[in-house]
């Protein structure tokens, strides 16, 4: 929850700039960074594992004559946050954008049929995180499943807050209640560093275009 809380309003305002659901975002961090605390997380503040084909920043890792080369390295996590979105607006990923922003299960499985990942079970992961931590109600979106995110109570619904104010104070209403259950963790597949395909080899020319 706190990486969520640190990284949502990044990932609300990339949705409005650049049109990627922010419940995809976050779920993508989350999976790829192991929550904030992978090597490459913590040392290159590189939360997406984007590797350092087409950069003139600073590289993270060795490069070498076998076509194998280093990852992205910046300043601060937001500025993964802000290159992860750009990285998606490349023409390999332009048939996502036909998806609406709430439409997250199309969002995780059109992702891996781009190529973005080699596992078969990307999609399955991100909808996993995006509906155990409630994502999808971020920017006022419900689960797909045919249930309502949540039961708004009357006062939530005619309160004129903002859809992720209202996701916050329906998580901190009910974290009393939560308080005294076991917390939800990421399984042991979610804490385990995630590689991209894209980490995995030599890109075509027009992979980040």
């Amino acid at each position: 929850m706190d990486y969520i809380e640190r990284y949502k309003t990044v990932a609300l305002q990339h949705e409005k700039e650049y049109g990627v659901p922010a419940s995809i975002t976050l779920a993508q961090g989350i999976l790829e960074s192991s929550v904030g605390q992978s090597k490459m997380a913590q040392e290159a503040n590189n939360h997406f594992g984007i590797k350092a084909y087409h950069w003139k920043g600073e590289v993270y890792g060795a490069c070498d004559s076998l076509g194998t080369v280093g990852y992205r390295k910046y300043g601060a996590p937001e500025d993964s946050y802000l290159d992860h979105v750009k990285f998606l607006k490349g023409s390999r990923y332009s048939i996502l954008y036909k998806f609406d922003v709430n439409d997250y299960r199309s969002w995780a499985q059109g992702l891996r049929d781009c190529g973005y990942a080699e596992d078969e079970a990307y999609p399955t992961k991100l909808i996993k995180i995006i509906e155990q931590y409630e994502l999808y109600a971020l920017n006022g979106g419900n689960r797909l499943d045919g249930t309502i995110a949540d039961k708004i109570s009357q006062e939530d619904s005619e309160d004129s807050n903002g859809s992720s104010d209202r996701w916050h104070h329906r998580k901190r209403r009910n974290r009393s209640q939560e308080s005294a259950a076991p917390q939800p963790t990421l399984s042991q597949e979610h804490q385990q560093p995630y590689t991209p395909m894209r980490q995995g080899r030599v890109p075509a020319s027009s992979d980040n275009d």
